[in-house]
This record gives structure tokens, sequence and C-alpha cells, in this order.
């Protein structure tokens, strides 16, 4: 007789404390409990990081914002893989994603280059980063044309705002 009471007590226990949720996260944010940005790695949302190196004879600089960080098979990216799908297939120059993977800690900037006269080629730079200590990072800079790799040169990577 006892189980047929208490069985549905249990299977109602969960219920119940499933409506308490809203009024427990309404009272951590009254009480100051307030998080920081979401952030992997060095990469936290509101970010901006400027990148620089040298490669091919020539001084590469572009900055990058990390608007949100979401997760794309397995690494947490500043974009969705639609999003940097859509920007480096159409050249948009200036179009950046930086990356951060957890199993091999390290995160990348990857971003599209002006193409100059050339304007049907595809010019795009990664700046990996594989140690992720201090002041600036720095990382190898690949240059791209066209999907093949033109030359490597080095890159740092400098936080430069952070909201």
């Amino acid at each position: 007789m006892l189980k047929r009471a208490v069985l549905p007590l249990a299977l109602g226990l969960p219920l119940m404390m499933g409506s308490c949720a809203p009024i427990t996260s309404l009272l951590a944010s009254r009480d100051g409990g307030e998080k920081g940005p979401l952030q992997f790695g060095p990469l936290a949302v509101g970010q901006t990081w400027t990148l620089s190196g040298v490669v091919d004879g020539r001084n590469v600089v572009t900055t990058v914002t990390i608007p949100d960080l979401v997760n794309v098979q397995g690494k947490f990216a500043s974009y969705s893989a639609r999003d940097e799908y859509i920007g480096f297939n159409d050249s948009r120059a200036g179009f950046a994603v930086a990356t951060y993977d957890p199993d091999r800690r390290n995160a990348e900037f990857r971003w599209v280059g002006d193409a100059g006269a050339a304007s049907f080629d595809r010019v795009t730079y990664t700046c990996k980063l594989d140690r992720l200590t201090g002041n600036p990072l720095i990382g190898t800079l690949t240059y791209m044309r066209n999907g093949k790799t033109v030359a490597n040169g080095t890159c740092e990577a400098n936080l430069s705002q952070q909201s």
C-alpha cells in the first residue's frame, strides 16, 4: 500500500522541481551572480584581436572581432560553419573567423585578403597559434591563393579590445 502512495509523489517531484527553475534564475541575477562573457581558450565574446605579420615580402594587418562563439565540428568558432563557408566562398575581403580547438589547445584566425587586380583569385591568410601564453601570442602565418599555400611567415595576435 505504501508503494502506491510513494509512486505518484516520486513521479511528480521532477515536475515540481522544474517549476522552481525560473525563480532560481531570477534570484541568481538579483544577487549579482552575473557571469562574464562566453570564453573558450583565449577567445571571448566581445573581444577584438589585431593580427599582424610578414609573409611573402608583405606586411599583413587585420582585426578580428568575436561577436559570438559557437561549436562548429568540435571547435569553438566566432561564426557558424554556414557563415564561414559563405564568407570564404564569396571571397569577401576582410571576412574573418577565429577558432579554438580544445583538443589540440590551439587557436586560429583566418581571413579573406584583398586579391588586388586579380579579383577572380581567392586570397586567404591563417594565423595559427599553438602556444597560447604570453603577449602578444606568436604563431605561423600562412598565405594562400586559390587554395594553394604560397608562403609561410610569422604572425602576432594582440588582444586590442574587450567589452
